[in-house]
């Protein structure tokens, strides 16, 4: 993958404050990071989804693993 994926995400409910994807097929990912602040999810609902495998969507899964 070549590219930058950035999420700010509050320490106190582990929501998704904003994101900024610079990478190819970002528009793959963004509705998903949407939708997960739009519902208040926590950032782990997101690491822990099983993406289809080979998307870029499963880069989440390396983002959120902090």
């Amino acid at each position: 993958m070549t590219g930058l994926l950035k999420v700010v995400i509050d320490t106190k409910t582990n929501e998704i404050l904003g994101a900024h994807l610079f990478c190819a097929e970002s528009h793959e990912m963004i509705n998903l990071i949407k939708l997960a602040m739009d519902a208040h999810l926590p950032y782990t609902v997101l690491r822990d989804t099983i993406y289809t495998h080979p998307t870029m969507s499963e880069a989440l899964n390396d983002l959120f693993n902090i």
